[in-house]
């Protein structure tokens, strides 16, 4: 029988009704981001849009430069994304942040929107990049499309499809409060202050926005919460077989869902390397064998799982991960006289990538200051040391295993740097400077500021984790309702008017999911009051 692991002991109990509330505080904010943001509006929406509508049809995964874009699809792109660099119509202002207005008068009404099908929404035109993306993702997507059809004979109109895809986007996110309370579990933390690392999922808006609308970065998010906490454990000492399997299917599933998942094999042998360096500390020291064997079960599950579709795209193309981007990244685009700098590169880098991970929604229409992303980036990093500095904190970790809970972080923004790079070298732009993308590892991040949280700030912690959260991102949707509905001088009221009559969603469901938000983050005020009060339980 295999020995109880420390952490299989921790993990044991009931969950905290903070973490359940936290759980249902990001789906309800979620839900609201997802009407505040305009359709199309969300990054490579409108493509990841046209794949899924593709598999919807029973129409087999194309190959990577096979996909044409949707007239239906294009259709929905023209008449409700706010940015105009994203579909342009002629005699329009293209720039980084241009958008066109959408006014209340201007909104069709809700019953003479087209199906994605009709007035030949069919019709096949441009290419379509997302093919290069491995096929968990979009056909779990096109599978909600099938069940929505069966169920009412035949599509809704294309935009409350996507009003429905982008929720089923927002619940692939609400585990993340659970997720991230079960890796501080795992990694010897308390229930109370376990459960600060769940209220610190809600804290990063652009998290919430992304989550809110079609985009793959949501699955490979919630499969590396998932991946990272599992591994949480096997730094701590768990090298059952039951954790390595769990290790293999996940790591499979992400590599199923995006390539840049390639990070995680590396991260996994770290961890199992850390959990046989650190339990060298034991009176009973473990053998090199008896740590070889669950990291050889998961290395052979992710294989099995994980390596059929890039092999395929191999013997059918010659590469593992072929593109039709060197079709738009290429030479042509260089200024003239280029010549890379990586100085100035890591300058345009370092300020891009911490603005888009605190907050560039959209097409970039709206964004928050350079100063404050960096002083929020700071705060955070300030955090991160604290928590990082004991020798040996409170819940009896390492050093050594508490930076394994940054290297998620840290792979991904290596991952991001070297692409963006090569691609820079090549056109001399800056493409694939995504914040989104270090979002799947942020977990071990959340852990950290836990442990950090309830070390410095006591039973205080969860009221300033949770002020926090509320107050970016209010200031979040604040900036979002002002400048993509409406107009500037018509008031919040008239704004939120003008959300509502564009919504793919009638009015009433609109409101309802508005006011489920604010009840829901009402509800967690008073759960982490409750934590403060004397009255409260840690148990609760």
């Amino acid at each position: 029988m295999t020995e109880p692991s420390p952490t299989r002991l921790l993990c044991r109990g009931r969950i905290p009704r903070l973490v359940l509330v936290c759980v249902l505080a990001i789906g309800a904010l979620g839900a609201a981001w997802s009407v505040i943001t305009p359709l199309g509006e969300g990054p490579d929406e409108v493509a990841h849009l046209s794949l899924v509508l593709h598999l919807a049809e029973g129409e087999p995964f194309p190959d990577y430069d096979q996909l044409l874009s949707h007239v239906g699809a294009i259709r929905l792109c023209y008449e409700y994304t706010a940015a105009t660099r994203a579909c342009p119509k002629d005699g329009e202002e293209v720039t980084r942040a241009s958008i066109r207005p959408h006014l209340l008068a201007n909104a069709r009404p809700k019953d003479q929107r087209l199906a994605w099908d009709e007035v030949d929404g069919a019709t096949r035109l441009n290419p379509n990049q997302m093919a290069q993306h491995p096929p968990l993702y979009y056909q779990a997507m096109s599978v909600v499309l099938r069940v929505e059809r069966a169920v009412l004979g035949g599509p809704m109109s294309l935009d409350r499809e996507l009003a429905l895809l982008r929720l089923v986007n927002v619940a692939l996110l609400m585990p993340l409060p659970l997720l991230s309370w079960w890796a501080a579990r795992r990694f010897g933390l308390d229930q109370q202050a376990a459960s600060l690392a769940a209220v610190a999922t809600l804290g990063i808006p652009m998290l919430s926005h992304i989550g809110a609308t079609l985009n793959n970065d949501n699955l490979l998010t919630l499969i590396g919460f998932g991946l990272v906490a599992v591994l949480s454990g096997v730094v701590r000492g768990n090298k059952e077989l039951k954790s390595a399997t769990a290790v293999g299917v996940l790591c499979a599933l992400a590599l199923l869902t995006k390539a840049s998942a390639v990070v995680f094999p590396p991260l996994i042998v770290l961890a199992y390397l850390i959990g046989w360096v650190s339990s060298q500390d034991r009176a009973q020291r473990p053998t090199v064998v008896s740590w070889i064997k669950p990291l050889a079960l998961g290395s052979v599950v992710t294989a099995i799982g994980g390596s059929w579709w890039y092999l395929g795209v191999h013997h059918r193309t010659g590469s593992f991960v072929p593109s039709i981007e060197s079709t738009r990244i290429n030479e042509s685009t260089q200024p003239l006289g280029f010549e890379p700098d990586m100085v100035h590169f890591f300058g345009e880098f370092t300020s891009t990538f911490t603005q888009r991970f605190w907050g560039s929604f959209g097409w970039y229409t709206v964004r928050i200051e350079l100063w404050l992303a960096i002083a929020l980036t700071a705060i955070g990093a300030a955090i991160v040391v604290a928590a990082l500095w004991p020798r040996v904190s409170a819940e009896g970790s390492s050093r050594l295993q508490r930076l394994f809970l940054i290297a998620p972080v840290g792979l991904f923004s290596a991952f991001v740097f070297m692409r963006a790079w090569n691609l820079h070298v090549i056109s001399g732009q800056y493409p694939f400077i995504q914040g989104r993308y270090l979002f799947g590892g942020l977990v071990g991040v959340f852990v950290l500021v836990a442990i950090a949280a309830s070390k410095h700030l006591g039973r205080w912690a969860g009221p300033a984790i949770c002020g926090f959260a509320v107050v970016i991102q209010l200031d979040a949707l604040r900036r979002c309702l002002q400048t993509w509905w409406g107009a500037p001088d018509i008031g919040p009221r008239g704004q939120m008017r003008a959300m509502v009559a564009w919504s793919g969603w009638p009015g009433e469901f609109v409101w309802l999911l508005i006011v489920g938000a604010v009840v829901a983050v009402g509800w967690l005020a008073v759960e982490v009051a409750r934590e403060v009060s004397p009255l409260g339980s840690e148990s609760q």
